[in-house]
């Protein structure tokens, strides 16, 4: 479908582009866009956008709107569509108002530098990795940031994406994600909805987690005020070498159900975070965990886990409320906690004792 697009700004506001900017046509037509079209000034959707084969909207410009004005911009039911909205190398790009859904990756930010995402609703976004019947994509996200630095990420709803995220942070490319390998620091992910996300092409296990920073990220991110249950597998997850981070004042919840094994509400592989005043209740292993992965023997259940290597030291981790979590409620890896301070947490259980101050 092909729709008409209002350009912003003083002269005009209220008028159809007449002009070149995007697609070429003359003076005396409306441009229009549909699918895979770029983008290189201010627009806002007047209809929906799909389905799209391939990337949705490709932005090549900086310091642009792109508002759906409402709209969805959709993909297919097959691997390969690319992003929804795909924003690589750009500078103070907005993308806000409406839906993105169906394609591998919903809004794709890549190696960019104070952009905002807001008002998305990134939904049924789905990859494809590891099944030899499925051609393998580079996304399985809802809304991600590759080797972009002080970004928003304000405001969204991520739902029913996977088999990676609903929000994600890289700043080193791996099999499914392919970008120049860039640090991710001093991005701001705040109060977003980020919910049951499980879905994948192939299974009956992936590996969704709701927000995923992956390694190399920091220092200087910070991830408040989400909601975030019902995702596969960690609420929220930092990956080694994530380091310097703040998690402050999210709730997460009833996560770790649907993943290759138990997950976690907050899992912590890094260090010198700060995770503060979130509440991690109700989660299929711990609530607030650092170090290497609880797993489980054949014919064992909680609470009689092994664990893995430890890993995460000099994190502070205050003022959590964690409850009603499958196996513990707060848990360390290291012997002794290895520097890492635990202090005013509420919580039911909790294991090694140096969790409990």
């Amino acid at each position: 479908m092909s729709i008409r697009l209002v350009r912003r700004g003083a002269a005009a506001a209220a008028l159809a582009i007449t002009s070149s900017l995007i697609v070429g046509v003359g003076a005396a037509r409306a441009a229009t866009i549909g699918c895979g079209q770029v983008i290189k000034t201010s627009v806002t959707l007047t209809a929906d956008i799909g389905p799209c084969a391939h990337d949705g909207l490709i932005v090549r410009a900086d310091h642009i709107t792109v508002n759906l004005g409402g709209h969805r911009i959709f993909g297919t039911p097959e691997p390969g569509d690319g992003a929804g909205v795909f924003v690589k190398a750009r500078v103070g790009v907005t993308v806000e108002n409406g839906t993105v859904s169906d394609f591998d990756g919903g809004v794709v930010v890549v190696n960019g530098y104070g952009n905002t995402v807001t008002g998305i609703t990134a939904t049924d976004n789905v990859g494809s990795s590891g099944d030899p019947n499925v051609r393998n994509t580079f996304l399985g996200d809802g809304i991600l940031l590759e080797g972009s630095s002080h970004d928003l990420v304000e405001d969204n709803t991520s739902i029913d994406n996977g088999p990676f995220s609903g929000i994600g942070m890289y700043s080193e490319p791996d099999s499914d994600h392919h970008f120049p390998a860039s640090a991710s620091a001093g991005n701001l992910i705040f109060d977003n909805t980020v919910t049951g996300n499980v879905d994948c092409r192939f299974g009956p296990f992936c590996d969704n987690d709701g927000i995923r920073i992956e390694p190399g990220d920091g220092p200087g991110n910070v991830i408040r005020g989400n909601t975030v249950d019902g995702n596969g597998l960690d609420g929220i997850s930092l990956f080694a070498d994530s380091d310097a981070n703040v998690l402050q004042s999210n709730v997460v919840d009833n996560n770790g159900f649907h993943g290759a094994v138990p997950g976690d509400g907050i899992r912590v592989f890094s260090s010198r975070n700060v995770i503060v005043g979130n509440t991690a209740d109700a989660n299929a292993a711990g609530g607030v965990s650092v170090g290497g992965r609880t797993v489980f023997p054949p014919g064992s259940l909680p609470p009689n886990p092994i664990t893995g290597n430890p890993r995460g030291m000099d994190n502070i981790l205050s003022a959590n409320r964690a409850l009603g979590n499958g196996v513990f409620d707060l848990y360390d890896s290291n012997p002794g906690c290895d520097h890492n301070l635990w202090s005013g947490n509420t919580f039911g259980t909790a294991e090694p004792s140096c969790t409990t101050q």
